[in-house]
């Protein structure tokens, strides 16, 4: 939810379409005018058309461009926990970035899974997770819808749907800037350009960079890991030929080259009492043989249309997406040379979205789209089991034999696997809404997507004096095709202009596929795709003369066909993978406040309840069990916000700003078997920013710090992947200081 100031507070770093935002989803901000003059409604566009944000028949909550600058937002990692039941779980590594929507998560590490929450950026559908666990700049807002989307938004949105909308040029020329200095090295630069072009057209030129030096110690290297060193260029060029036609074409490009994604080893399974133990989970000193290594490389262009015609605007929105990507990791986290491995990934993609919106103001409001999108995506995963493995495993071997094997694995052993899988989706969809009545009206939409998958997949093997036993002679090619409809409808009444009400129901899917990691002659490891029906109801109310915002939803989500990670035998082998095991219920509860007493002074709220369980889940393992009952991975039951803000003057021309935000969740468990030692307790964290602004904040020096109190925390917890017991934990940054100096000019 977001709110705004009908007065603006700031000409000078405060820009864009919505300069003065208040509001949003517990990080918001309300930008106070000398007196208190109310709020004005923000526009937002999460229905693919322009409404004030209280006409969205949905539960939507917004951060603007500036809420983002006020917080010092930088990192998709900053604004994690703030929005009632979205759980926004980044990791050191860039590829690790789920995403949890009212208990529902993306997977981001088998690349045959598709994700549970569709990410658009600019209008563009970002296939992957991979792409978006990076720097956060120059955005004019971010909308995150919660609920299935399957209908404007299409495939792999069971969950939710998250925008990214950049900044576009302003009508002036202008200059801006900001460096930030901090803790543990920590260098963040941001510059960007307004170059006006005449007759309506202009364009924007920005770019960042990020450093921060590696926060665990390798004691057996020296080296630090799990660093920040990251760079990015986005350009936006906008013009009109006419006036009843707009064109934008955007590019933009960012690179990483880290050492991240090293883990603390929690519980030392076999390795407990031995000279190999990791003492401490929390000292952030490991020691491992080999290190770990992120890369990662990202581009993409697009092209926007906006044509007004007779009855609506016809848009087109074109864009090529590509990424690559490798990463290296010490799988047994220890001293030895048991287990490392790596994965490398390509990916190209191609879309294409058409729609027309009608125009607004009559009885009956229509979208009518079509969508296209090719995927070629390669990824090549390689192990290898060192010499130190081969010792271990021989003692459960009759002792005639092991002097034998200790012979034959002398060397190491590499294994790779290779996919190529390539993708082609297409949908038509259509959403109307009828006013029965000046305060009545109904919507209703279905979309219908077609979607095939072919995959290539081939492994070898080589250092194993059986390897020719373990690799199949030629690549498979295996092929999939899913055609699914996805409905929703729509109930609204307005009984003011500062009360209205909704009841909603929606059906999604998302697609099925192949586990690529896990194909073998004998087994496709294929799944199907799993499906969500949604009911929802929500209110949302302005009061005390438009100094309140409440807006609260209830909902009940059931799942079949869920899409779980778990432990399987595939000819007698156990294996992890996807596979359709398991029915699932969401039910909640969420609320967003703001609340501006006296000009200058700003609180705002959320809440989210979140009950969400396996309603059917046995044969969750190899062995058999049982999960019916748990609760879902990353679903706190309990989801907290607030914020608070200050501007005052205290000299002349110059403003005291001050600003606290405090997000909380209860406890989560990080697996389906909820494992108590994969599990983590309730968390609160607390941010503070501080500074003074002159000339009505076109200049401003901050002091800043991120979670102050020092809470020593996990991102996530696995089990490890070879040795016995050992448990393993992505530790989250302690507390970390700076300052930071913005101009605009």
């Amino acid at each position: 939810m977001t709110v705004q100031h009908r007065n603006a507070r700031r000409s000078g770093l405060r820009r864009g379409l919505f300069p003065t935002t208040a509001l949003a989803a517990g990080l918001g901000v309300w930008a106070p005018s000398a007196a208190a003059q109310g709020v004005e409604q923000v526009v937002v566009t999460a229905q693919k058309r322009q409404q004030t944000l209280q006409d969205v028949s949905a539960s939507v909550s917004v951060l603007t461009g500036d809420t983002l600058d006020d917080a010092g937002v930088n990192r998709l990692d900053d604004i994690a926990g703030t929005m009632p039941n979205v759980l926004l779980s980044t990791a050191s590594a860039s590829r690790n970035s789920p995403i949890t929507i009212r208990g529902i998560s993306s997977e981001p590490n088998n690349p045959g899974v598709d994700p549970a929450v569709g990410v658009f950026v600019d209008g563009v559908y970002m296939s992957r997770p991979t792409t978006i666990n990076t720097n956060l700049y120059d955005l004019e807002r971010i909308e995150v819808i919660r609920g299935p989307q399957g209908t404007l938004y299409g495939k792999n949105t069971i969950a939710g749907a998250i925008n990214f909308i950049s900044r576009n040029p302003g009508d002036e020329f202008r200059v801006e800037g900001a460096v930030s200095f901090g803790t543990y090295g920590s260098r963040d630069v941001f510059g960007a350009v307004d170059v006006p072009l005449g007759e309506g057209a202009g364009l924007r030129v920005s770019g960042t960079l990020q450093q921060r030096d590696g926060l665990i110690e390798n004691l057996v290297t020296g080296n630090d890991l799990n660093d920040v060193d990251e760079h990015g260029l986005k350009a936006a060029l906008v013009f009109n030929p006419s006036d009843d036609l707009e064109i934008i074409l955007r590019g933009d490009t960012s690179k990483a080259d880290t050492a991240n994604g090293a883990l603390e080893v929690r519980d030392n399974g076999i390795l407990t009492g031995s000279p190999l133990a990791d003492a401490d989970p929390f000292d952030r000193k490991i020691a491992n043989d080999r290190e770990a290594a992120s890369n990662r490389e990202i581009s993409g262009i697009s092209g926007e249309i906006n044509w007004d015609v007779s009855g609506g605007t016809l848009t087109s929105i074109a864009a090529y997406r590509q990424f690559d990507w490798f990463n290296f990791n010490d799988n047994d986290y220890s001293p030895a040379n048991f287990l490392s491995s790596g994965i490398s990934e390509d990916q190209d993609e191609w879309s294409e979205e058409l729609r027309f919106t009608s125009d607004e103001g009559g009885a009956f409001e229509y979208i009518l789209g079509a969508f296209y999108a090719e995927q070629t995506y390669n990824t090549n995963s390689a192990a290898t089991v060192g010499t130190d493995f081969f010792p271990l495993i021989a003692g459960s071997l009759p002792p005639a034999l092991v002097p034998v094997f200790l012979a034959l694995y002398t060397a190491d052993i590499n294994a790779s696997i290779l996919a190529d899988i390539e993708t082609q989706s297409w949908a038509a969809f259509a959403q109307g809404t009828y006013h029965l009545t000046d305060a009545l009206r109904v919507t209703a939409g279905l979309r219908y997507s077609i979607e095939d998958k072919d995959v290539t997949h081939s492994q070898a093997v080589t250092g194993d004096p059986f390897a020719i036993l373990a690799a199949p002679s030629t690549p498979r090619t295996l092929s999939r095709s899913d055609r699914e409809w996805s409905p929703s409808v729509a109930l609204a009444y307005e009984f003011s202009e500062t009360l209205s009400a909704y009841g909603s129901y929606s059906r999604g899917f998302k697609t099925g596929g192949y586990n690529v990691f896990s194909i073998t002659p004998a087994d496709d490891a294929e799944y199907e795709p799993e499906f969500v029906d949604t009911f929802e109801f929500g209110v949302k109310t302005i009061g005390l003369d438009g100094a309140l915002v409440v807006n609260a939803s209830a909902f009940w989500l059931g799942y079949t066909d869920l899409q779980v990670n778990q432990l399987v035998l595939v000819g007698g082998v156990p294996v992890f993978q996807t596979s359709n095991a398991a029915e699932a219920e969401s039910k909640g509860l969420e609320i967003e406040a703001a609340w501006e007493p006296v000009a200058g002074l700003d609180f705002t709220a959320s809440y989210g309840y979140l009950d969400a369980t396996f309603e059917d889940y046995r044969n969750a393992t190899a062995a058999g069990d049982d999960y019916t009952g748990n609760r879902l991975p990353r679903a706190p039951r309990h989801m907290f916000g607030a914020s608070a803000q200050l501007v005052t003057p205290v000299a002349n021309g110059v403003d005291l700003f001050a600003r606290a935000d405090l997000s909380h969740r209860a406890s989560i468990f990080f697996e389906s078997d909820n494992a108590a030692r994969k599990s983590d307790d309730a968390l609160t964290l607390l941010h503070l920013r501080a500074g003074l602004e002159f000339e009505a904040g076109r200049y401003g020096i901050y002091a800043w710090g991120r979670n102050v109190t020092d809470e020593d925390y996990p991102f996530f917890i696995v089990d490890g992947a070879i040795l016995p017991g050992q448990v393993v934990q992505d530790l989250a940054p302690p507390a970390t200081y700076g300052v930071e100096v913005r101009a605009a000019f």
